[in-house]
Formats: C-alpha cells, sequence, structure tokens
C-alpha cells in the first residue's frame, strides 16, 4: 500500500504537550508554504510514477486554519502531481476551535472522507491544563456540524494520564465520546515529547506525569468502556466501529511506503527513510532556490527492517505473522526472534498463538515497558 502524508506547520497557537513542528499562521505565510508545496510535489511526482496513492493524510499543525481557498489549493496540487485510487481512504485533521460549515462542506466536495478530531478531551479543566483553545461544549459542536456537513467517518483523540486529572473525569470523558458514537476513537496516554512546554517544565522539576498505576488503570477503564460499547482495539491506542479501521495509520504499522510532503515531512520509500527540515521558511526558500530540504536519510537495513517489523506488529492486536517474518528476513533473524521471546515469556508480556506473535493483555497495559525490552 502507498501512502502520502502532507504536514501543514500551522496552528493557531501550540498545545502545551505538543512536539510536532508548528509556527503560527499568517496568510502570507501560507501562501508561500504552499507555492513550496507545490514544488516539493512536482520534484516528488516521479517518485511515484504510474502508482496509484491509497490513503491520504493532511496534517499537522492545525490544518483547519488554512482558509477554504489555501486548501483548494492544496488539494489541487495533490490531484494535480498523483493518481489516487478511487477508494482511497482521504483523512484530514481538525481542531473544534477552527472548523466552520463552509470548511467542512468544501472538504466533502473536495473528495475528504474522514475527519480527525482533535477533541483531547470533553473536560473543560483537562483541556485547559492542555493549552487547548476550545472547551468540551465547542468540541460536542464540532463533531455535529462534521455530521451535518456530510461526514459519516470521523475520528476523535483523546489523551489520559494528564497531571490533575482524575479517573472520574476521564471516565466523564469517554462517557461523553460513546455518546456521541464516532467511527474511531484513538486514547494515547500523555508523553512528554521534546520540543513541547511541558519537557520545559518536567526538565525545571515543575512538572511529572501521574504514578503508572494511575495510567495503568485509566487505559484499562478506555478498554472497557470502549469494548463494552461497539468498539474493538485493532492497535495499542486506536478504537474502532468494524471497518472503520484507520488505514493510513496501519500502513505505518505495517510498514508500508509512503510519501511526506511539508517542513518535519517523513517519508519511506524503496527501503530509504527520509525526512524535511522542520522549518517552514527554510523549506520554501530551499525549494525556490532549486535545493534539497531534506534534513536527514538512511537506507534501512534487514536487521533495523526485522527490528521495526516487530515493534510495529506488537502494537497491533493481531501481532507478528511469524511465517512472514520468516519469510521476509530469515531464518536467522526469526531463530534470534524467539530466542529472544523465551527470556521476556515469564513476564507475561507475549505470547505465540497460531503463527502469531502478540502481546498479552499484561504486555498491552505494560506496552512500553514490553516494546522497550524486546528492543534492547
Amino acid at each position: 500500500m502507498l501512502s502520502l502524508y502532507i504536514h501543514i506547520p500551522y496552528c493557531v497557537r501550540k498545545c502545551r504537550y505538543c512536539g510536532f513542528y508548528s509556527t503560527p499562521y499568517s496568510p502570507r505565510n501560507a501562501d508561500n508554504f504552499i507555492s513550496a508545496l507545490q514544488i516539493e510535489a512536482e520534484c516528488n511526482k516521479e517518485n511515484l510514477y504510474n502508482r496509484l496513492i491509497n490513503t491520504i493524510y493532511i496534517g499537522g499543525g492545525t490544518p483547519t486554519v488554512l482558509s477554504v481557498d489555501e486548501f483548494e489549493r492544496v488539494i489541487g496540487i495533490i490531484r494535480q502531481y498523483f493518481q489516487i485510487d478511487d477508494s482511497a481512504e482521504f483523512t484530514v485533521e481538525a481542531n473544534p476551535n477552527t472548523v466552520t460549515i463552509r470548511c467542512l462542506a468544501f472538504l466533502i466536495e473536495a473528495g475528504v472522507n474522514r475527519l480527525s478530531l482533535g477533541v483531547q478531551s470533553f473536560s473543560d479543566k483537562t483541556l485547559h491544563a492542555l493549552g487547548r483553545l476550545h472547551n468540551a461544549e465547542q468540541a460536542v459542536d464540532a463533531f455535529e456540524l462534521a455530521r451535518k456537513a456530510g461526514f459519516s467517518n470521523i475520528g476523535i483523540d483523546l489523551i489520559y494520564g494528564i497531571p490533575g486529572q482524575t479517573t472520574a473525569e476521564w471516565e466523564e470523558t469517554l462517557n461523553a465520546v460513546t455518546a456521541l458514537k464516532p467511527e474511531h476513537v484513538s486514547a494515547y496516554s500523555l508523553s512528554i515529547d521534546e520540543g513541547s512546554q511541558f519537557i520545559q517544565q518536567a526538565n525545571a522539576g515543575r512538572f511529572a506525569l501521574p504514578d503508572d498505576e494511575i495510567v495503568a488503570e485509566m487505559y484499562e477503564l478506555a478498554v472497557q468502556k470502549l469494548t463494552s460499547t461497539g468498539y474493538h482495539r485493532y492497535e495499542i491506542s486506536n478504537f474502532s466501529l468494524l471497518g472503520f479501521e484507520c488505514r493510513h495509520n496501519r500502513n505505518y504499522w505495517e510498514r508500508g511506503e509512503y510519501l511526506g510532503l511539508g517542513p518535519a515531512a517523513y517519508s519511506f520509500l524503496a527501503g530509504n527513510r527520509y525526512n524535511n527540515i522542520a522549518d517552514s521558511e527554510e523549506y520554501a526558500r530551499r525549494l525556490s532556490s532549486g535545493l534539497s530540504t531534506i534534513e536527514a536519510e538512511e537506507t534501512v537495513g534487514a536487521d533495523s527492517a526485522a527490528r521495526e517489523t516487530i515493534l510495529l506488529g506488537l502494537r497491533t492486536v493481531q501481532g507478528v505473522d511469524l511465517h512472514r517474518f520468516q519469510r521476509d528476513y530469515g531464518t536467522g533473524l526469526l531463530k534470534r526472534l524467539e530466542e529472544n521471546i523465551g527470556m521476556f515469556e515469564p513476564a507475561g508480556l507475549l505470547q505465540m498463538t497460531d503463527g502469531h506473535l502478540r502481546l498479552t493483555e499484561r504486555g498491552f497495559l505494560l506496552s512500553d515497558e514490553a516494546l522497550t525490552r524486546l528492543s534492547a
């Protein structure tokens, strides 16, 4: 499968937990960026010559800070330079405080068939702690606006394990999301990312994540609430109604190929992984001057590919297909994997069933520990 990712590098204001690259929006900055994006797309069209793109994901940043006219230019670039499968999944990320009925209606008309709403919480107190610019009521309004515009595939992102957040507040958020019944729910434990305000506070001794036991209790509550209301967990942090798994993210977990455009975007094509510079002005300057925007690149060898296959595969409920692993990487690497598994089986984190290596329920609960130990 082949995916296309476009990074829109603009936000109204950066949230306190966010480590992704973003910069303040202005019409002038957006115009320069989109002009540069067109150059980058033209430069890359030969890399995907005669290949159909199966999933498109426009993320950020906050893509919906763009005006309708600006969004029309971005989608026009995609359709001008790349061949899109008729059944492609086409996702756009949105924040509740930046969506309008005009924008949503345009996205539907332009062929966007999946919306990912960055809600994070239905508690105003928690939203304030995260530095979000919307409140719970606006989140509900944005969801209902998306339904009215015609979206029949909506995902909602949530965050738990936030300092000061109680299990009762988390349960209220879960109840609110199941009442709305989106097709997809992502529930991520808060992490302290490089480049975020939270890591600066943590380094100064003014910020600490809750105890692991509390975070684990919140995760178990999410699994129980969501699975009891019709969702199935198909990846550690991702739940969907039947048939609404995010195909774009599944391509990442299955080590499929993808082209990333825009500042800070990553690509993985023909065994090579590379990323663009995380600076929108320098990104535009280089492209307008005929220079490369690539900051770093590597050729992924067999050992690294095998390790990625294990770590990404174990994030999913399906797990790692050991027969396919042997076919792709040989008997020697399979034997080494089986030896490593034997070391961790007493901890009850891994299991082998039906020719697949999977995390146990305890393994999902302690996934960071399980995956870190296995990759060591």
